[in-house]
């Protein structure tokens, strides 16, 4: 190899000194990798750019090494770093691990961390066969920022040995650890107002954050789909990412974008529009979420929601006048709920809706979410739809109100603030 190269891949590594600026540590990450250190299977941090997937890398490389891992045995690789733009193929990535081992000859389990590794082609090849090496015992770490990358061509080299580990932006707890916060009611208002990407917690300007917001959507369309996917109109793609942010919450079909769209004048399908929209969803921009038949116990085809990865989309680059504290909070409490690792749909009961109906570990919660219970109509909307349900899994109307309500038929409501900490605590 170049000794450019090999210089450039000893001043990534930790061979002679600890990882430096880390930042904030994002304890629930870890906890995850450390309990699957023992398994035989790749372990995938797959999430947005900038969400956080290098630090998280970092951070349980310098955990490792303070375990008494010894630095040789671990070997680190971030394929966005200009240096080593050169491994972009499955004969150079061989040949750069195959030099590690024969230059550093690591002893015992080795540790593997392959950053943004869609940058390398075909490297599933590579990867799945240090796995399967039963004279090697490699313990793989990777991130990835395209979904489809990381679960079709996965599944295809190595069913059933890898696991996905979703990073998302940070939230709402991890917010008010950062900024040394209370979770309390007005600086819940500041985050949604704001964006949980931990780049923007530095900036000061409003528009430095609308900048660094631009030049990440821009960034995540051009790298992420338009090249890797070949897009042929990427105005189009522009066009449906602003639809999504600008109606986030809002139940709609892809018939119903193709109508509005080409009401404005745009020539467009629906096979168009639906690949779009994946390749959006692909990206950890945006979330589709489904309808669910409560009574039916099934998914509803047709239209659905789509609420945004980081709310920082919403707040900084939305192309319309709407500042909608209702839908944003939705989008709140929705991440919220994924961060708790939580599956979601949207309910319908005798063609009434249920905001969320989340799932984990075969339980069930049941939520409404409105931004305040200020009069009686309200009151009865958002509780009378939860009371048609007549199963026994919890149900909770979350608001932005300075008081508790009490119960009513069973039903709980939460103060948006101590959502957190009501999901932490569920079975």
């Amino acid at each position: 190899m170049e000794k450019e190269l090999i210089s450039m891949i000893e001043r990534v590594n930790y061979w002679g000194s600890s990882p430096q600026n880390l930042g904030f540590t994002r304890q629930a990450y870890l906890d995850k990798l450390n309990g699957l250190m023992h398994a035989n299977l790749l372990k995938v941090l797959v999430g947005q750019r900038r969400s956080g997937k290098s630090v998280i890398l970092k951070q349980f490389i310098d955990t490792l090494l303070k375990q008494g891992i010894a630095a040789h045995n671990i070997f680190y690789l971030n394929f966005e770093l200009h240096g080593l733009s050169s491994i972009n193929n499955t004969q150079m990535l061989s040949d750069v691990i195959q030099w590690f081992f024969t230059s550093h000859k690591p002893t015992r389990t080795v540790y593997l961390f392959f950053d943004e590794i869609q940058e390398v082609e075909s490297w599933e090849r590579v990867i799945n066969s240090y796995l399967a090496n039963d004279s090697t015992d490699a313990q793989i770490f990777l991130t990835g920022s395209n979904a489809h990358l990381l679960s079709t061509e996965l599944s295809t080299y190595v069913t059933g040995r890898y696991v996905e580990i979703p990073v998302f932006p940070f939230s709402f707890r991890e917010y008010t650890h950062y900024l040394n916060h209370e979770q309390d009611k007005i600086n819940l208002i500041d985050f949604i107002d704001s964006s949980g990407i931990p780049e923007l917690f530095r900036l000061n300007e409003e528009s430095q954050k609308v900048a660094y917001i631009n030049a990440l959507k821009d960034s995540i369309i051009m790298n992420d789909i338009v090249k890797r996917f070949q897009i042929k109109n990427p105005k189009l793609l522009l066009l449906l990412l602003d639809f999504a942010i600008d109606n986030i919450g809002h139940l709609f079909s892809f018939n119903a974008i193709v109508k509005k769209l080409k009401g404005l004048g745009h020539q467009v399908n629906v096979t168009t529009v639906s690949n779009y929209m994946h390749y959006l969803e692909k990206t950890f921009l945006i979330h589709a979420i489904p309808r669910y038949d409560v009574r039916g116990k099934k998914l509803l085809e047709g239209e659905r929601k789509y609420y945004l990865n980081d709310l920082g989309f919403y707040n900084y680059i939305r192309s319309s006048f709407d500042n909608d504290i209702n839908r944003r909070l939705e989008n709140y409490v929705y991440l919220e709920l994924l961060h708790a690792g939580y599956k979601v749909y949207v309910g319908n009961i005798y063609d009434l809706e249920i905001d969320f109906v989340a799932q984990k570990n075969q339980q069930i919660l049941y939520i409404q979410v409105t931004y305040l219970l200020h009069s009686d109509d309200v009151v009865a909307r958002e509780y009378g739809n939860l009371e048609r349900i007549r199963d026994s899994w919890p149900k909770y109307v979350v608001s932005l109100d300075d008081v508790k309500f009490p119960p009513r038929q069973g039903i709980q409501h939460i103060p948006a603030w101590q959502l957190t900490e009501l999901l932490a605590n569920q079975a």
